[in-house]
């Protein structure tokens, strides 16, 4: 019946099972109509709001009749014109397009269904297919095809209106099965307007997961503000959020939006939510289920429209338990919860982070193209990585601004190395960075002065023997 769950299809790995059950337990909760349909275009899965579907889509059959593709018994119905069993094909252009819910082919208008995600295994063939609708006209996402140009891996926060879903998804890194059951869910979660809880560690990516999530959804077109809960004290936070009228306190010589308001009809982004004090939790409890806000030293509340995304780096349920954390906000957080790995748990990402970061950290500073040893790999595997990307990102950035030679060393990250902690040594960095700072002088010297020393040394304001020893030092021919 609509909202059961068959586990159809020979062969189909446990794994892929498991993924179709988490998918099965996030769109009961969602008001979008969602479907799952097999390589057979058999339905196996439809959530309570494709009820409303069963006259519009030939696949969704009536309650009365379930998981049958035809009233007439015997009869196959069929739609020539459905897309979704394209995405059965394995080919590089469906798998490349099949990674973010938008259509794949020139979609009717009349189709109740038109976005759509492949559930594929480790060797890309297509299992299922979940297709999911919208509440209305209003919720069907309009947004620039991909037409095969390469995703912007220049940073984690540039411009979203400016990229396809296609090229946004490809900001989170990974091949990993956890992450690619993260994208799973930001696909799904992005489709609807429900409140989201992001949790995982410090340095995981929680803020690219939300602003992926913002740029996937109806709201991509509006602001995204981000919130750093944790950096304000109780009282600016609330003028931050809520704004303030004149007079409301000393300095308030002017009324001000707040955060919310910055936010209307967009996304706002709550950081570090578990950081935050009772009364400020109460508050918050307040603006999600009104809808409403009051600024600081004002006696009118002002609508707002805007979805709320929260992270957190500390488990909340255990804040609940220990009463530090409200339980009603947190329920009403919680409603679609999503986590992100660590790095520990998805080592078999490392090397396409590294890549991803080398390539980055070069351009940035202008650097040749560089790479790693045997031993900085090793070294990079065996690091406990207690700061996630962001640690190996910032590790990537100090070997290729530090680094002397294009293939990195262990000594050049400063990583646990075969067991022995890899110390930073500042006045190694210190002097290295100067005697390359000196070379790129001496050399500029005389490139100038097309080698003529004595000029040369004039220039660097040094005498002709001081030049000479420099010379002998940088190894300088």
């Amino acid at each position: 019946m609509v909202g059961s769950y068959t586990p159809t299809g020979a062969g189909v790995p446990e794994h892929i099972h498991q993924r179709i059950e988490g998918l099965k337990f996030l769109a009961h909760h969602l008001d979008e109509p969602i479907v799952i349909f097999n390589q057979k275009m058999e339905l196996v899965y439809a959530n309570p709001s494709a009820h409303k579907l069963t006259q519009e889509c030939p696949f969704i059959p009536c309650q009365s009749s379930p998981f049958v593709s035809s009233s007439v018994p015997g009869e196959q119905v069929s739609c020539n014109s459905c897309y979704a069993s394209d995405l059965f094909q394995v080919s590089d252009q469906v798998q490349d397009v099949s990674s973010s819910p938008s259509p794949v082919a020139n979609v009717p208008a009349s189709c109740p269904l038109p976005r759509a995600v492949a559930i594929k295994s480790e060797v890309s063939m297509a299992h299922f297919v979940v297709l999911m609708g919208a509440r209305g006209s209003e919720s069907v996402v309009t947004v620039p095809q991909d037409h095969h140009t390469s995703p912007d891996l220049s940073g984690q926060h540039g411009n979203i209106l400016e990229e396809s879903p296609t090229q946004r998804i490809k900001r989170i890194i990974g091949e990993s099965s956890l992450i690619q059951q993260l994208i799973e869910m930001i696909q799904l979660v992005a489709a609807s307007e429900a409140i989201v809880l992001i949790q995982g560690e410090s340095g995981t990516g929680k803020e690219l997961v939300a602003r992926t999530i913002h740029a996937l959804s109806r709201r991509r077109s509006k602001p995204f503000v981000v919130v750093e809960c944790s950096s304000l004290p109780e009282t600016l936070l609330e003028s931050e959020l809520f704004g303030h009228v004149r007079g409301a306190f000393t300095g308030a010589v002017a009324d001000r939006k707040g955060l919310f308001e910055e936010a209307e009809g967009g996304t706002i982004f709550l950081d570090e939510i578990a950081d935050t004090t009772p009364a400020f939790q109460a508050r918050l409890l307040r603006v999600i289920q009104e809808g409403e806000i009051k600024p600081v030293g004002s006696n009118q509340s002002i609508k707002v429209n805007m979805r709320v995304i929260s992270a957190g780096n500390k488990p909340l349920e255990e804040l609940v338990k220990a009463k530090t954390f409200r339980a009603d906000l947190y329920y009403r957080l919680a409603v679609l919860p999503l986590t992100v790995p660590s790095l520990r748990e998805r080592q078999e990402d490392i090397p396409l982070l590294v890549e991803h970061f080398l390539r980055q950290s070069a351009h940035k500073h202008g650097r040749a193209s560089m790479s790693l040893s045997q031993e900085a790999q090793l070294a990079l595997f065996q690091h406990p990585w207690p700061g996630n990307v962001r640690e190996l990102e910032n590790v990537i950035e100090r070997g290729v601004v530090t680094g002397l030679r294009s293939i990195l060393e262990p000594e050049d990250l400063f990583v646990e190395h075969q067991g022995t902690q890899g110390k930073s040594d500042l006045n190694r960095i210190g002097k290295a960075a100067r005697q390359e700072a000196e070379r790129g002088q001496i050399l500029q010297a005389l490139r100038d002065t097309k080698g003529d020393k004595t000029r040369a040394a004039r220039l660097l304001k040094i005498s002709r023997s001081s030049l000479y020893n420099k010379l002998r030092n940088c190894k300088i021919s």
